[in-house]
């Protein structure tokens, strides 16, 4: 039983025939103590889903190209944002997707976070950190699908992490328990808003330094560029820029991650590393045959589990906060 629930047990119960003779079927509550039949619809098509992705990891090379690879990672994140959103749907009774599609001011929203994190992750770890590249598009077809492809990965992202949450939250019977007393938390965000500004500023100005040194900065998004190895300048920005946001957050009065934890619900971060780490996984392995996107200038990048380098899989919760 979840906490404060007032269902009660979610036991299943046998529902009397209609009449005699007639089968009986098995239903359980939900949340709000309506019952409802047991579905096994979302599974199946999770199975399939999943043998699906990895199809064109056996495709011949020949057939290969931008607009092939297009359309299969825009079905393939169409199909895991409304996968996850169901599982939401179904547990929680919520639909991220219908909160960032139901009105225009809600469209206008959605619209400008994704081109947000895009800038953000785009432009630190790849107009910066040159940390990746795209083969096979050109500037024209970058700029083109920036905003829309980034909308579909933000919502991607967040589908997966409240989808676990959910799962989580539906068989969760912990309290929480507050770490940190109300009259610290003001000072204690406002340092991590300056601290987050002293990172990003570093970080920023470090990647610069580097590019006046090798003769000057080359936007170059298809070929990878051979360049000193900064990745500590890529994380030291991209951990400032978490910073700023935590702060943000806090000071808009929304939840944010280090304030639920500092608030005792540990939830939130089980839910971003678990997320983080199966789709993460999932999301290279099958980038990892013919290489939408291909990683450069990454530590370590000798270590790879199935094609994926160690460091990107272990940089992944970075996406989620």
């Amino acid at each position: 039983m979840l906490p404060n629930d007032p269902a009660g047990p979610r036991e299943p119960v046998m529902n009397a025939p209609a009449s005699p003779g007639a089968p009986m079927t098995v239903f359980r509550r939900d949340l709000v103590g309506r019952p409802s039949a047991r579905r096994f619809d979302i599974p199946a098509a999770w199975v399939i889903f999943v043998v699906l992705a990895y199809l064109p990891n056996f495709a011949p090379k020949r057939s290969i190209n931008l607009v092939s690879l297009t359309l299969f990672w825009s079905f393939f994140a169409m199909t895991l944002i409304i996968l996850c959103d169901q599982v939401t749907l179904a547990l929680e009774q919520r639909s991220l997707m219908r909160e960032v599609t139901g009105t225009r001011k809600a469209w206008l929203r959605f619209l400008s976070v994704g081109a947000l994190s895009g800038v953000l992750l785009d432009g630190v770890a790849q107009w910066l950190g040159k940390l990746w590249i795209y083969p096979y598009w050109n500037e024209i077809v970058y700029a083109s699908t920036f905003v829309i492809g980034f909308c579909a990965y933000w919502l991607a992202t967040a589908e997966t992490y409240l989808a676990v949450k959910a799962i989580l939250n539906r068989w969760s019977r912990n309290s929480p328990r507050a770490m940190l007393p109300r009259c610290c938390a003001p000072p204690l965000f406002r340092a991590l808003g300056i601290a987050g500004l002293a990172l990003t500023a570093c970080g920023l100005l470090l990647l610069v330094a580097d590019y006046r040194q090798m003769g000057g900065y080359v936007f170059e998004i298809q070929e990878p560029l051979r360049m000193k190895a900064h990745f500590g300048y890529f994380l030291m920005s991209f951990i400032g820029i978490w910073f700023i946001l935590e702060w943000a957050q806090f000071t808009r009065g929304r939840l944010s991650l280090l304030n639920t934890i500092f608030c005792g619900d540990r939830q939130p971060l089980y839910a971003l590393l678990i997320a983080s780490a199966i789709f993460g996984f999932f999301w290279e392995t099958v980038n990892a045959a013919h290489h939408f996107w291909i990683y450069t200038n990454w530590p370590f990048s000798q270590w790879q589990v199935m094609g994926v380098p160690v460091t990107v899989l272990l940089t992944w919760p970075l996406q989620y906060v």
